[in-house]
């Protein structure tokens, strides 16, 4: 059975949740259009579209673009922003394993942060190929924000706070679900099928949050990993959270930096 998490119980909230800081829409924007080349005929592709974060700043500048998403309610919010505004934007429900579009139809291919959440994701993939017209570039980005090395003195505090949620939902036998891809599973696969990869950097910044945010972040299944933990243990496991984190930092104002960046890998020679 194919899945595909669907993000309609958090459409509301999806860009304040999830959104760019003042300033790094255009940054990606800008970045993105300078990678490809882009001109007046360049078609731009992307599979789980959702509110139109990377698409609705592209859209704006006059280019043609089209996505689809699972999410009726994503997409709702998507076309909202862009009431009132001149553009060439065509958004559809749809599957991401059958895209309802011709072969070679695009120029440019976008995934961010959604192959981790289909199941047939290799199916998702094969159906970018083919709609990338020969010689299409696909721009694929697994997370919605990389943190900078999960490692880095900078993300320590904020990865300690994160893998002892991981921990503890272990502990009650329900560690968090994985749907999809990891990073490097797309990326090898990409590579077998004979892509050149190039890594590219779009944006990087800082986000300091409190314990207390995140601990509601948490607490409001802010994350898709939670939606499935059973209502029998999250009440348990969200009590044994804060009373590791209030015991760790000493206050829920504690701050919890993460460097974070926007990166790209750029897929060429693959359409």
């Amino acid at each position: 059975m194919t899945t595909t998490v669907s993000f309609d119980r958090v459409s509301d909230i999806y860009d304040a949740t999830r959104g760019f800081p003042p300033g790094i829409s255009e940054q990606v924007t800008d970045f993105i259009l300078n990678l490809v080349s882009a001109t007046a005929d360049t078609k731009f592709y992307e599979t789980g579209i959702g509110t139109g974060r990377i698409a609705v700043p592209i859209a704006k500048r006059g280019y043609s673009y089209t996505g689809i998403d699972v999410s009726e309610k994503m997409l709702a919010e998507l076309h909202q922003k862009l009431e009132g505004v001149s553009h060439k934007l065509t958004a559809i429900q749809g599957d991401a394993t059958a895209l309802p579009f011709d072969d070679n139809s695009f120029d440019v291919a976008l995934t961010v942060h959604v192959f981790h959440l289909i199941s047939a994701w290799k199916q998702a993939l094969a159906e970018i190929r083919r709609v990338l017209k020969p010689g299409g570039i696909l721009l694929y980005t697994h997370g919605q924000a990389t943190s900078v090395g999960a490692d880095s003195e900078a993300n320590a505090p904020r990865w300690e706070f994160t893998e002892r949620w991981r921990a503890i939902l272990d502990g009650y036998g329900h560690p968090l679900p994985r749907y999809g891809a990891t990073e490097e599973e797309v990326l090898a696969e990409l590579q077998q099928q004979g892509a050149t990869l190039e890594t590219e950097i779009a944006a990087q910044w800082r986000v300091e949050d409190t314990v207390g945010k995140l601990l509601e972040n948490q607490e409001n299944k802010i994350q898709s990993g939670a939606w499935s933990i059973p209502d029998d243990i999250f009440p348990r496991a969200i009590q044994d959270l804060r009373n590791w984190a209030l015991e760790r930092y000493g206050s829920l104002n504690y701050i919890l930096p993460q460097e974070r960046q926007f990166k790209i890998v750029v897929v060429r020679h693959w359409a």
